[in-house]
């Protein structure tokens, strides 16, 4: 955050800085680039209510920034949207005041989810994760499997989803879906009951033995075979 503080102060820069896991925070603690010297003039801050308040059906967010750019903000809003409904509003209010320990147990609940996933995923050969810093996903390297079987990582992800079994799957992504860098890797959400969880890695676990069934998905779906 010291770096490119560094680099964008007094430039004509703006920073929107998107901060939904502020408190889905595993290793250490949240850091924003508002708390680095003279950056409210220049940042944007956007927090939302979905993720630490489990409030996602809601929309209903809040932007940290300096007084001129928040009138702006408020201008675009109120042309765009009007006004976020009252009732969600004094909804949002009622979080910020009272719900911080409630708010604080159900982080604690879904670090313990992530815990979980990432225990269970190790024991699956061919497959390395990490524990991630933080957030309900969890993003393991899958790069092994996909040689092994021919097939990109999206392209598993779409065979846990639609081919690895006639009545059941895994809805996953591949890490394609966040750039070529993302290439190797499946993305999985914690937020499901524990044993959904378990049962989705050892479907994972199952599924990837299932070579003829992999083949036969590839030739239905040849734009997923590894070049």
């Amino acid at each position: 955050m010291r770096g490119i503080a560094d680099l964008v102060r007094g430039k004509n820069i703006a920073v929107f800085s998107d901060e939904p896991y502020c408190h889905m925070v595993w290793t250490g603690q949240h850091h924003t680039l508002l708390s680095e010297p003279g950056m409210l003039d220049q940042v944007v801050a956007c927090y939302t209510f979905s993720k630490s308040y489990s409030m996602s059906g809601w929309r209903l967010g809040y932007a940290v920034t300096s007084p001129p750019w928040a009138e702006v903000i408020g201008k675009m809003v109120n042309t765009a949207l009007s006004c976020v409904p009252p009732l969600v509003q004094l909804a949002g209010q009622e979080a910020l005041e009272h719900d911080a320990a409630e708010r604080d147990e159900v982080m604690l609940r879904f670090k313990k989810k992530v815990e979980l996933l990432v225990e269970d995923l190790r024991s699956v050969p061919g497959v390395q994760v990490l524990m991630p810093a933080g957030t309900f996903y969890v993003f393991p390297n899958v790069s092994a499997i996909c040689r092994q079987l021919g097939i990109q990582s999206h392209g598993l992800a779409m065979y846990l989803l639609e081919g690895a079994d006639d009545r059941r799957g895994v809805a996953c992504l591949g890490g394609e879906c966040f750039g070529p860098a993302g290439q190797g890797f499946l993305r999985f959400s914690c937020a499901e009951p524990d044993d959904r969880l378990h049962q989705a890695v050892a479907f994972l676990k199952e599924a990837v033995l299932r070579t003829e069934r992999v083949q036969r998905y590839l030739e239905q779906h040849p734009k997923y075979r590894m070049a």
